[in-house]
């Protein structure tokens, strides 16, 4: 393993033996890969608890596939992963690594997941912060046009007609997803779907609260509870959060 902690592309193993090329090791992606050998612990031990061979996963905010790749293995070479990354240049490290890990099984999309079809501004983050490209402006950075797509179009085009788990993890931007996977969410077979809730990063989001993509998931008939509270069989969420960070699980049961 390649341990060094500067400004240089690196290559990192995880737990599992899974490689994987990254911009700058310094980033928090690449820093918990290099010295804990697995990203957000919690959220990989929900995917390995959900999901089986045969299952869906779809994963929008791929970055560079810390948790497409694993997924893959689980759902094994019967089941399928969409893997989305609005970045075509983090898309291209996301492209090797699946290609790097034999995951064929993986289908990679370069499109920001949004509620309309078309293209979007997007705001590139820098390499020690590779993890945090968004729609919204940052790092004084120039935007660039990507395009734009509804998940439930993505779906659609690749066949895919029911998802078992869904992550989403977009700087803020969730209840976008949300609203352009209206038919996948509130279809007969709905997914489970774990997201980031970071009010800070929602608030930079335009005519738009808070909280907004709690309150959608509420409205589609979802109990949302804090991951590790999820994890326990704890109770669900009386309300939105509205303040500070946290990874949240939605079940319609």
């Amino acid at each position: 393993m390649n341990r060094r902690l500067n400004g240089s592309p690196v290559l990192l193993r995880d737990k599992w033996g899974f490689r994987y090329e990254a911009p700058d090791a310094r980033e928090s992606i690449a820093f918990h890969l290099t010295i804990d050998g697995v990203y957000e612990p919690e959220t990989m031990a929900l995917i390995s608890r959900q999901l089986q061979h045969g299952d869906v996963f779809v994963d929008v905010g791929a970055n560079i596939g810390v948790f497409t790749i694993p997924a893959a293995r689980c759902v094994g070479k019967h089941g399928r992963v969409i893997a989305a990354e609005a970045s075509s240049e983090i898309f291209a490290y996301l492209s090797r690594n699946v290609e790097a890990n034999g995951a064929s099984q993986v289908i990679t999309v370069n499109s920001a997941i949004c509620d309309f079809m078309g293209s979007v501004p997007f705001y590139p983050a820098p390499n020690h912060k590779f993890g945090m490209g968004s729609l919204a402006a940052q790092f004084d950075a120039m935007p660039i046009e990507v395009p734009a797509r509804r998940l439930d179009e993505v779906l659609e085009e690749v066949a895919i007609e029911h998802v078992d788990l869904l992550k989403v993890d977009v700087e803020g931007f969730e209840a976008d997803v949300f609203r352009g996977a209206h038919n996948l969410l509130t279809g007969k077979r709905p997914p489970l779907v774990v997201f980031e809730f970071c009010d800070w990063a929602e608030a930079r989001v335009p005519n738009a609260r808070i909280g907004d993509a709690q309150r959608l998931l509420f409205n589609y008939g979802y109990s949302i509870w804090r991951l590790t509270d999820f994890l326990r069989g704890w109770h669900p969420l009386p309300e939105p959060l509205e303040h500070n960070y946290a990874i949240l699980v939605a079940s319609r049961q």
